[in-house]
């Protein structure tokens, strides 16, 4: 039975040293004269779709863009990015998450695992930032930005694009999502899918945590943890305190009484949408 692993982009795959947060901010001041200001925990996670709209906004007192508008700022975004995907480069800005050339290697050699991608960046953005990496060759379907303006529709895509690729149907069991923000987690849970999280990347630690993916992560390094994930070997002996929770496996009240994790992040683990919360969503 095949298993479908899907990665976010930035901060997950590659630390692409901004060049993206620089193309959308030049493209907006190139169109509308007026430079956008923000922090990026404001578009980090979101799709591109979203992000044109959000900062659209900022410049245009709250308006929000149409169809031409949207079309406009795309063109002119992947026009500018190549340059700001270079320039990282060059400042040697540019650099892979550690680990994640070897375990998408490991991946690649098991038949019954399908490598995609779920990312928020438009398809030939995605493209024009993996390129330096040498890692797109590895993903052979994906979620992209122009899928939607959420990342539960992007996703929900990528799969979709799987089964008629592959000829199968993947039941949200069977799909595992890799992300670096609370964003992906969330998106994954919403979906009913396995969801993990890299804490060395571009998220919030706090929103993070209060999102509760079953496993948590530095970078790649750990094949043996994230092997088990993904249930291609056992679970370990011991569970590394603060490491990772499989919901409805044995090892949970293990997990609980190591790590002190709360009640209500634990709450998390077994829900599949956030706003049944009683204590709200964490957006």
């Amino acid at each position: 039975m095949k298993k479908l692993v899907l990665f976010d982009l930035d901060g997950t795959l590659v630390d692409a040293g901004g060049c993206g947060r620089r193309a959308l901010v030049k493209a907006i001041e190139t169109l509308y004269g007026k430079k956008p200001e923000f922090e990026h925990a404001l578009i980090s996670g979101r799709t591109d779709l979203d992000n044109f709209s959000i900062v659209y906004g900022l410049v245009k007192n709250g308006k929000k863009p149409s169809p031409a508008e949207m079309k406009k700022m795309k063109a002119k975004y992947l026009e500018i990015l190549p340059q700001e995907v270079h320039a990282s480069v060059r400042c040697k800005k540019y650099d892979l998450v550690p680990g994640v050339e070897k375990f998408l290697n490991m991946l690649s050699k098991d038949p019954d695992l399908v490598l995609g991608l779920g990312t928020g960046n438009l398809k030939e953005g995605a493209q024009l930032k993996l390129a330096p990496s040498k890692l797109e060759k590895y993903f052979s379907v994906g979620g992209f930005g122009e899928d939607g303006h959420t990342r539960e529709e992007m996703l929900q895509a990528a799969v979709k694009r799987a089964e008629k690729k592959y000829k199968t149907k993947f039941s949200p069991d069977q799909v595992f999502v890799i992300g670096d923000t609370h964003r992906d987690i969330l998106a994954a849970k919403n979906c009913g899918f396995h969801s993990a999280v890299l804490t060395n990347g571009f998220g919030d630690p706090q929103k993070i945590q209060r999102a509760a993916a079953e496993l948590e992560i530095k970078d790649f390094k750990d094949i043996a943890m994230l092997s088990v994930w993904l249930r291609l070997k056992e679970d370990p002996k011991g569970v590394k305190r603060g490491s990772y929770i499989m919901p409805a496996s044995a090892i949970e009240h293990v997990f609980f009484s190591r790590t002190g994790i709360d009640e209500d992040r634990l709450k998390m683990l077994r829900i599949k949408k956030y706003e049944d919360l009683e204590s709200g969503t964490i957006m």
